[in-house]
């Protein structure tokens, strides 16, 4: 009897066309996570969890046992499917098709891949078609609820994927309603709106696709404070202008209207490769991989290897190029550097750049690798895009690179075969062999010209002396074209004597013969130009700007630039976009042979002294525009912000060399130099690195405050975080050392640091320590702010721990200090506390007031964090004073700015705020829908109160318990 099973709706199972009694909601749980994983493995341990999250009883393990024998007896009767016992755990041994999620999955993979759009629109159409509800409907744990969110995006991503193909087929008369509804539904999605407009005008509504422009223009300004994103901006354009091409939705060609998947659709993507020649069967090869086989999906991961040189990137690029329409949400592209001796790319910062070009803020980049590769797959669900790694150097490089969803392709190439890949990825390898000799005969006449055609059979001993491989041909050719007094048959015997005397040293690796030829190209350099580009095999970063390249070589810009074109036109050195140039790895390796071999040590440290020296110079005058200590400095900040976002990865690269190869104290500067712009909003990878660096450089120096410093600047990255372990450890071993050293002023910001880690912790008792500490470091030296700030957080302790008449004391004197500084945004939230605690109407009003406009102040001033903590404090006012909707309003807002941010423990809070005021409402799915967020991000950031305001919220038995284990009265939103 066949088996059919449901997880997009409520949890069920037929037999024989018979529903299944599957018991109570505990023991459906069980089931929906084996499903989730039909054919796969489940341990007990991850059962437990997913079933019950932190409120597993003692005898979970039992319980369990006891639930997997029901369910066995209750698909007994189904042919082929069973729950066995297997050494990785429990399975669910079923055709993963007879499970609804998988089935949904199968269809809109084939939506996306199959023409013409009438076949797709089936497939997505009986995809939509098998959702019941919300899934796992009626069961409630913390993973499930993380993971309803995830299929549910999964969905609405299939539903825009459907949209497109219904305008495509002109059928946007019957989509209108249903778009009308999303977008409602989802006011912020560009695509969504694009399409709503697209819809609009063609049924003749022109002024309401003008206006629903002119909403999602404010609602972005007022939610994000961004513009609409370029393809809905061309989309509006082409509407008030009437393009014709709008009017017609014919099957083919479909309208190519712009349409981002999302806010950002990244094109990284290099450059397309100019006169490629031949690799017509590698072509076709990889444009089977976007084909399925008969039932079998596409493939997600392809393998391009051979030599080096042969061509395996610029066969890779081509590709991309030709295939990008197919990726319409977007190409990622990293050269990972595997067989980079010196700085080959960590998988972790490969990732960060990956999350950063997806829309991820960079303070919201998690730490840890396996936490960047899991919020990259999450990033990555329901995606169509394209991923090109390239130059890979081993398996455990690519793995966590991998998306988890079947929509994206995986583009790598490697010198490696990579077993590894196609054993365990299911990857298809294409393997790349030399040119054909008469394609790369072709290669050298569209490079060289007619001289090949005049000289055939020279021509043909040229490629054979490149060892037929592009990138020994290319540099070849430029050489031929350069010389034009010398004939082809002078060239290749010049070649020759160069490779016979690398060959004796190097018989039998292929590479000596592209050695060869760059010796060849390398040998008519200038003296001055081979000097360059020996030195710049020395520089740790992937491009560099011909400033840089000036203080490397010790030249002026203008003779750097002179040169640099010299390199250029012997295909030595790539030029790219805004003064920047690049090498090919292989090149890279050979030039710092080179520079090993002719140029002493002194001459090379001196050499990266300057390049550094100009990086710290530059990154100081960047700095002194961004945040100046005084008054304003002169310069323009965009242009400041422009060179350290593009130096950015060599700044990261700078620090982490230097402290690694002797450059110590140039590090440290260059670290803290930069910490605050990276703090505010880079990337938190390149903090991290950079910190890190910062922290080894000082070890090494001995210099006790630097290390100081470095380890306070880094505990606060990881209490942005929520690693708030990790943040306490490494603020203790800064506080150690201020203390040793004497630094008073330091380490009463250290001491409130730490009470902050042990505030989040719930560890009320040692934050109140740490606070008291602090005020009385501040009072010695009479650091009146201080003090204000230490007796706010002693009075919110108290708060907390219900003792209102001490926090009310604390607060007053802390107000009045700020009176008499001046301090109008600290004075505003003072006022705020005690109007929440006094809750009287004239009170509320006045903190509202004061709020309000310290509000208007941090906007003005860009502060996105001062912002998003106004709005919640402002929202707890609101809220006291029963004004709901307003204050659900600005914890919206607020969430939206925390997320962008990363800001976890403070978005823990304000999703319990945000619970706590619908449920007020009388919205009780949407509290809980808060609740349930919270309880989550709660539980992985270690935040124990905000876990017990969650399950509050949720209405379980235990938060009265979990309240009394923190010595906390109740749930009081401080």
């Amino acid at each position: 009897m066949t088996a059919e099973f449901g997880v997009l709706g409520a949890v069920e199972a037929k037999v024989a066309g018979k529903a299944v009694d599957l018991g109570h909601a505990r023991q459906s749980s069980v089931l929906a996570v084996l499903l989730v994983e039909a054919g796969r493995p489940v341990t007990v341990d991850q059962l437990v969890d997913r079933v019950w999250g932190e409120d597993a009883p003692q005898r979970a393990t039992a319980a369990l046992y006891s639930y997997l024998s029901r369910l066995r007896r209750a698909v007994a009767g189904a042919t082929e499917v069973g729950i066995e016992r297997r050494p990785g755990g429990y399975v669910l041994t079923a055709d993963p098709l007879s499970v609804d999620l998988h089935r949904f999955r199968k269809l809109v993979t084939q939506a996306r891949s199959t023409e013409p759009d009438r076949a797709a629109a089936e497939h997505s159409t009986r995809a939509l078609a098998l959702w019941r509800g919300d899934p796992f409907a009626g069961l409630e744990t913390p993973w499930l609820s993380a993971m309803r969110q995830s299929l549910l995006d999964e969905r609405f991503a299939a539903e825009l994927d459907h949209n497109d193909t219904l305008l495509r087929l002109g059928r946007h008369s019957e989509l209108l309603p249903a778009l009308s509804a999303a977008v409602a539904g989802h006011p912020l999605d560009e695509r969504l709106a694009e399409q709503l407009m697209l819809a609009l005008y063609r049924c003749g509504r022109q002024a309401d696709a003008d206006e629903q422009y002119r909403r999602i223009r404010r609602s972005l300004a007022d939610e994000l404070g961004s513009d609409p994103g370029a393809g809905l901006r061309r989309l509006h354009e082409r509407i008030l202008a009437a393009d014709p091409a709008l009017d017609v939705a014919v099957p083919s060609p479909p309208v190519t209207v712009p349409v981002p998947a999302r806010a950002n659709v990244p094109a990284q993507l290099p450059a397309d490769v100019r006169a490629f020649t031949g690799r017509t069967g590698e072509l076709a090869a990889l444009d089977r991989s976007l084909a399925p086989d008969g039932d079998e999906p596409p493939l997600t991961v392809v393998l391009l290897s051979g030599t080096a040189g042969v061509g395996k990137s610029a066969l890779a690029i081509r590709w991309a190029h030709r295939v990008r329409d197919a990726f319409p949400d977007g190409q990622l592209y990293v050269n990972l550097r595997g067989y980079d001796s010196e700085q080959p790319v960590a998988v972790g910062d490969a990732l960060a750049g990956f999350l950063s070009a997806l829309g991820v803020s960079g303070s919201a980049i998690p730490p840890g690798v396996e936490e960047r590769a899991g919020r990259y797959r999450s990033e990555l669900t329901g995606r169509r895009m394209l991923v090109l790694l390239d130059n890979a150097s081993s398996v455990e490089q690519v793995r966590p690179l991998l998306p988890g969803t079947g929509s994206c392709l995986v583009l790598i190439t490697s010198r490696d075969s990579l077993p590894g890949m196609v054993a365990i990825h299911g990857a298809e390898r294409v393997n790349l062999d030399l040119l054909p000799l008469g394609d790369a005969v072709a290669l050298l006449g569209r490079l060289i010209g007619g001289r090949v055609a005049r000289e055939p059979a020279v021509a043909a001993d040229l490629a054979a002396a490149c060892a037929r491989l592009p990138l020994a041909l290319r540099i070849a050719a430029e050489l031929a074209a350069a010389r034009t007094d010398v004939t082809l048959a002078e060239l290749v015997e010049e070649l020759g004597d160069h490779r016979l005397r690398l060959d004796l040293l190097d018989a039998g690796d292929p590479r000596a013969e592209v050695r060869a030829v760059f010796s060849w190209s390398y040998q008519n350099l200038p003296a001055d130009a081979a000097r360059m580009f020996r030195l710049l095999g020395l520089h740790p970063g992937d491009s560099v700007h011909v400033d840089a390249v000036a203080a490397l070589t010790g030249s002026g810009a203008g003779e750097a630039r002179r040169l640099l074109g010299v390199l250029v036109r012997a295909s030595l050195v790539q030029a790219g976009r805004g003064g920047r140039y690049g090498m090919h790895d292989l090149l890279r390796a050979y030039a710092a042979e080179l520079a090993a071999e002719h140029d002493p040590e002194p001459a090379r440290r001196a050499a990266l002294t300057r390049l550094f020296e100009h990086y710290l110079a530059g990154s100081v005058a960047a700095m002194n525009i961004l945040y100046p200590d005084r008054e304003p400095a002169a310069g323009d900040p965009e242009a400041a912000r422009n060179w350290i976002e593009a130096e950015r990865p060599n700044l990261a690269a700078t620090c982490t060399y230097g402290a690694a190869h002797g450059w110590h104290r140039l590090a440290v500067e260059l670290a803290g130099t930069l910490f605050r712009y990276l703090d505010a909003g880079g990337p938190v990878a390149e903090a991290a690195t950079v910190t890190a660096a910062a922290v080894a450089a000082a070890v090494a120096l001995g210099d006790r405050p630097a290390q100081a410093r470095a380890l306070s600047d880094l505990g606060r990255l990881h209490r942005r975080q929520g690693r708030l372990d990790e943040a306490a450890r490494t603020y203790r071993q800064a506080l150690d050392l201020y203390a040793d050293l004497g630094e008073r002023a330091a380490e009463a910001v250290a001491l409130r640091n730490l009470g902050s880690v042990h505030w989040r912790l719930g560890d009320y008792r040692r934050a109140a320590e740490h606070y008291r500490r602090a005020e009385e470091h501040y009072r010695q030296l009479g650091d009146d702010s201080g003090q204000a700030d230490a007796s706010v957080r002693l009075g919110l302790v108290d708060a907390r721990l219900g003792d209102e008449a001490q926090a009310a004391a604390r607060l007053r004197s802390a107000l009045e200090l700020y009176t008499g500084l001046g301090d109008r945004f600290s004075e505003a939230y003072v006022i705020s506390l005690l109007a929440r605690l006094s809750q009287k109407p004239a009170d509320l009003a006045a903190a509202a007031d004061h709020l309000e406009h310290s509000l208007a102040a941090v906007r003005q001033a860009g502060d996105r964090t001062a912002e998003a903590y106004v709005l919640t404090d402002l929202a707890a006012v609101y809220a006291r004073d029963h004004r709901l909707a307003e204050a659900a309003d600005l914890l919206r807002r607020a969430l939206v700015l925390l997320r962008r941010i990363g800001d976890r423990a403070s978005e823990a809070e304000a999703l319990n705020d945000l619970g706590e005021v619908l449920g007020a409402a009388g919205d009780g799915a949407g509290a809980r829908a808060q609740h349930e967020q919270a309880l989550i991000l709660a539980g992985e950031i270690g935040d124990r109160y905000e876990q017990a305001r969650a399950h509050d919220g949720l209405g379980a038995d235990h938060a009265r318990r979990l309240f009394a284990d923190l010595a906390v009265p109740a749930a009081a939103g401080w």
